[in-house]
């Protein structure tokens, strides 16, 4: 079975004055980062900055509550730090940065600054375009420059995928579930951790997951270089000096790199009560994250396999969540099921009757 989950060497970090280049953006805000570095600057597009410190309230809201359950299956960028517009030195402690965003965002502007999630590396994207892409434009999308900065949207509540794209972006690349089985992805485990990550956003952090998305990318983790026992009982005169020839520490360590799925975008987010009002509201969200979350009543096995995954594991995780804090509300989680399910079969009989009267 093809899976992304494998570790790769990554070259380590360029060092210099590399350049901000724009790797993503949506309504409220631009990202921006430099080759070879670990960190990404999201920046408010507008001058309503409350929707960016939103975006890093709610973030590290959940990064804790993720951190306090020793969550993993799902990856969050770490949250870094937030800068207000009035913060002169933060564009100066960045140069660069201004002049790749000024065409996009009404500067002075706020930032917040963030983990960056490391692209896919050149393999899963030769395999997304070879699989995915018209004939006619392949050459084009693996020269794009945009390409390298491939993250893959997980959409596991959409079989609408096509093959051979006319238009065609690795930049954040909508993966359908349809793709997912043709290229033999364990949907059954993404579903599983889909479902645990939005049950610690809905009952260990209280939030709606309104607008979060999902996403396949390269996470990096420091290893120490190996060292030959053999090769330093040989050769190696005791008390020698053996680390890196450039006396820096940083340079004795490498960097590996391992496809996982991430959780991001938080600007919308918001707190819920833990009653009905917030059950509520947590399924009405669901609707602004289709097509990620898994749906219910679907007519194929693997459909109904990705929905069974992910609301047995959403179930069983808010059942620990909610009995280990001593939340006397565990009906909760089964009504957001419940919403769920019943919010598709509205939408059904609504296609349904439209159908009927064309």
């Amino acid at each position: 079975m093809l899976s992304f989950d494998r570790d790769i060497p990554i070259h380590p970090e360029i060092h210099g004055n590399e350049p901000f280049t724009k790797i993503g953006a949506g309504i409220c805000g631009a990202v921006f980062a430099r080759q070879g570095k670990s960190y990404a600057i999201k920046l408010s597009k507008t001058k309503s900055h409350k929707v960016l410190w939103n975006d890093y309230l709610m973030h590290v809201k959940i990064a804790h509550c993720f951190k306090l359950w020793e969550f993993d299956e799902v990856s969050i960028p770490a949250c870094h730090y937030f800068a207000p517009p009035n913060e002169s030195q933060f564009f100066a402690q960045h140069p660069g940065l201004a002049e790749a965003a000024e065409q996009v965002c009404h500067l002075p502007t706020s930032a917040l600054v963030t983990e960056r999630i490391l692209p896919l590396p050149a393999r899963v994207r030769a395999l997304i375009i070879d699989n995915y892409c018209a004939e006619h434009i392949k050459e084009e999308a693996r020269a794009d420059a945009a390409s390298k900065d491939c993250l893959v949207r997980v959409y596991l509540g959409s079989t609408k995928g096509k093959s051979c794209q006319q238009f065609f972006s690795l930049r954040n690349f909508k993966m359908h579930l349809n793709h997912m089985t043709e290229l033999q992805l364990d949907i059954r485990t993404l579903a599983q951790r889909m479902g645990m990550a939005m049950a610690l956003i809905h009952w260990a952090a209280e939030t709606d997951g309104r607008g979060v998305e999902f996403v396949l990318g390269n996470s990096s983790k420091t290893v120490s270089r190996a060292i030959d026992p053999g090769k330093l009982c040989r050769s190696v005169k005791p008390l020698s000096y053996t680390g890196p020839h450039s006396r820096q520490t940083e340079d004795f360590f490498g960097q590996v790199a391992a496809t996982k799925l991430w959780v991001l975008d938080f600007d919308q987010v918001q707190p819920i009560t833990m009653d009905r009002d917030g059950v509520a509201q947590a399924v009405d969200a669901v609707r602004l994250n289709d097509p990620f979350i898994p749906k219910p009543m679907q007519a194929t096995a693997d459909e109904r396999k990705t929905w069974d995954a992910f609301a047995m594991s959403y179930l069983e995780t808010a059942d620990v969540i909610l009995e280990v804090e001593g939340k006397d509300v565990l009906d909760l989680p089964r009504l957001f099921i419940e919403g769920l399910v019943e919010a598709e079969s509205q939408r059904q009989l609504a296609r349904a009757i439209v159908g009927a009267m064309t």
